[in-house]
């Protein structure tokens, strides 16, 4: 891509993994609407369930870090207090969920949930196991520090039931590793991958580009490397610069970060590196084997997304999210719990579920929704035909009210995607995948290339 599109377009713009994006949640939205949407959810939308469980403890702060996260409690057992609040809000949410719909999916994210005693994560899923039932086919999957574990502890992990694992080795450079203070692997990466793989766990290793002392060639042997080990499924995220969110990440820019035509070498690398092994690639950052489950669903058309990331629309349920900071994903609504513990705490002490602030779509948002999950996962979409599916008759791209037409057609002359005036489709082009967040925010109402609210650079 020619350096002065990339520039063009290398602009702030929201990653969508939902929308509207969190930014615009709102705490009119607060705990008794949160109720009446959990009962309203057994009846709208898909009756299959997913929880997520966010567990924020980490025993060190990577600088890069942008997660909702915070130090181990070093006195008394924090952990243990938190667990059990946690457990309550279960409880809880039980109460308003219909006992006989099945859970398809259940993620622990943090933070770092290995970060803390292995004991606590099977209480956590004796809870769930104990008052739902579980899907045969259901994904149980769990963000793994590899720095916290050794050899029993992972076995620990295989014999709770977890499905899938996802390494957080982040690159495998002990220079950038110490940069960025990430704690390296305890055990070799490839005794990871083997112990799993003859447990039948199916493998994510995770990654990072545009980390301080990175290059396209550093990289490049990183992903090679990792690629060797045949995991079921690499994820290259772009670090995500936002000081102004992360006040931690200011630390990076005394060493200096790579510039984004840099980046976008790195990325460039990794994605020739996959294709040439036989990976297949799934949105913006995710490479999976053939005959992996969201490949043959990226051939079909099926491809689908939530907060706990790429997924089948076989599995993919409405979110339940339990722990500070954590987002449930309902029909036509989203709910953030509180960030604070003690007002976690404090909410359900009194008995009530800690939403504090969310989000209720209206229908012509719910159709954006469509239209930009659509594209994010597919690489295309056609509007006119979502917008039918919805009720809603349209006779071209043309007159759909909240498309910004004018950027789309641009963007397509600048080479990032093809627009089909007939049909209403619009695909993207393989070179320009990096920027589809750019084509979807064309459907965004709320978005504002002028006043871009702190969001990230595609690249």
């Amino acid at each position: 891509m020619k350096a002065e599109i990339l520039n063009k377009y290398n602009i702030p713009v929201p990653r969508y993994t939902s929308y509207p994006p969190a930014n615009l949640f709102s705490p009119l939205y607060d705990s008794v609407r949160y109720e009446t949407d959990l009962l309203l959810s057994n009846s709208n939308g898909t009756d299959k369930l997913s929880f997520y469980i966010h567990i924020p403890f980490c025993n060190s702060l990577c600088l890069y870090c942008g997660c909702n996260k915070q130090v181990m409690p070093k006195e008394g057992d924090g952990v243990a207090l938190y667990v059990d609040y946690l457990l309550k809000e279960l409880e809880l949410l039980s109460q308003k969920i219909d006992p006989l719909r099945k859970v398809y999916q259940i993620h622990f994210g943090g933070g770092s949930p290995t970060s803390i005693p292995l004991n606590h994560i099977k209480k956590i899923l004796e809870a769930i196991r104990s008052k739902f039932v579980i899907a045969p086919e259901a994904e149980v999957a769990i963000e793994c520090h590899p720095g916290y574990l050794n050899e029993q502890a992972w076995k620990s992990l295989i014999d709770m039931g977890f499905t899938r694992m996802s390494i957080g080795i982040q690159d495998i450079d002990s220079k950038v590793l110490r940069q960025v203070k990430r704690t390296e692997s305890k055990l070799p990466l490839h005794e990871i991958v083997s112990l799993l793989r003859s447990n039948g766990i199916e493998i994510n290793i995770d990654l990072i580009y545009g980390l301080p002392l990175q290059t396209a060639e550093s990289f490049g042997k990183t992903i090679e490397a990792v690629l060797d080990l045949r995991p079921d499924r690499v994820v290259t995220f772009s670090y995500a610069h936002v000081p102004w969110v992360h006040p931690i990440q200011k630390a990076l820019e005394r060493v200096g970060l790579p510039t984004p035509q840099e980046k976008a070498v790195m990325y460039s690398k990794a994605l020739g590196v996959a294709l040439e092994r036989g990976y297949v690639q799934i949105g913006l950052d995710h490479f999976v084997l053939p005959t992996d489950a969201l490949a043959m669903a990226l051939q079909e058309g099926s491809l689908h997304r939530n907060f706990q990331g790429y997924c089948t629309k076989e599995i993919t349920g409405q979110v339940y999210a339990l722990g500070i900071t954590g987002i449930s994903q309902l029909y036509g609504s989203y709910a953030q719990n509180c960030k604070d513990i003690s007002t976690y705490y404090s909410f359900l002490n009194r008995d009530t579920l800690p939403a504090v602030t969310g989000y209720s779509l209206t229908e012509e948002e719910q159709v954006i929704k469509e239209i930009i999950t659509e594209l994010m996962c597919n690489y295309r979409c056609n509007p006119v035909r979502i917008l039918s599916d919805f009720g809603i008759d349209t006779d071209s791209l043309h007159t759909i009210s909240f498309l910004k037409y004018d950027a789309l057609k641009e963007m397509a002359e600048d080479g990032l995607c093809s627009v089909d005036e007939d049909t209403g489709e619009i695909v993207m082009e393989k070179s320009a995948h990096a920027f589809v967040r750019n084509v979807a925010a064309c459907f965004d109402i709320h978005y504002n290339p002028k006043a871009p609210a702190g969001y990230s650079k595609p690249i």
